[in-house]
């Protein structure tokens, strides 16, 4: 994992790294601006696209994070075969019996969220606004 110059963080990822994506997540955060609840909420949801790609997409995954007109954005990116169009389309999180099923929900309650999905791969981009 290194980190690209102009950026707070670009760098590509599997499943052995990724409490060490989250860390360097939050402290790229922390350098950005945020504090308190507003970090946490944007690390949570940052965290949440990191394993969903992990868990259903393929290599390469990667992230990137920057700062842009007042905003803090990371971007997640993987190649696997998209998203479901029912995951999607879906506006109430699953049932507490149901396993997954609720990152893409939370991604959205924690920040803005924009989704791009096919069968090249996902694209999910998160920001929020820097205090």
């Amino acid at each position: 994992m290194r980190t690209l110059a102009g950026s707070l963080l670009s760098l590509e990822f599997d499943r052995s790294s990724v409490t060490r994506v989250r860390h360097l997540v939050m402290v790229s955060a922390q350098e950005a601006g945020l504090e308190g609840v507003a970090l946490e909420d944007f690390v949570l949801a940052v965290h949440e696209a990191v394993t969903n790609a992990v868990r259903y997409g393929s290599p390469p995954r990667g992230i990137a994070m920057w700062r842009e007109a007042g905003a803090l954005v990371a971007e997640i990116t993987d190649k696997g075969p998209g998203i479901p169009d029912e995951v999607l389309e879906r506006e109430q999180t699953v049932t507490r019996f149901d396993f997954g099923g609720r990152g893409l929900w939370l991604m959205n309650r924690l920040a803005d969220l924009v989704v791009r999905t096919g069968a090249e791969g996902t694209t999910i981009r998160l920001c929020t606004t820097l205090p």
